[in-house]
């Protein structure tokens, strides 16, 4: 694996990996039943945002955007969040597509 998820890069969920909310919580589950708990609310919306046709980068502005938080940091937490996420085996990083 790389050293980190690079900004032109496309994170999408694993295949069997899903998220949900579950009362106040949101959870993340693989398909052999392991689960990521605790998220705050702009890594929810990383985690949403992860389909598949947004670059790390478009990922970040949107997050930035939404919470009108400095663009700069939330592109570096949400590289740092989808290093971790690839790291459990949650998400694949997919080259970016055009």
């Amino acid at each position: 694996m790389s050293a980190g998820f690079g900004v032109d890069r496309v994170p999408r969920p694993r295949e069997g990996v899903s998220g949900q909310r579950f009362g106040s919580d949101y959870i993340v589950l693989d398909a052999e039943g392991h689960t990521l708990r605790g998220l705050n609310p702009t890594a929810i919306r990383v985690w949403e945002l992860c389909d598949g046709k947004r670059t790390a980068r478009a990922v970040a502005e949107q997050v930035a955007g939404e919470f009108k938080a400095d663009a700069r940091q939330v592109l570096t937490d949400t590289l740092r969040f989808l290093t971790e996420l690839a790291r459990l085996g949650l998400i694949d990083e997919l080259q970016e597509v055009r």
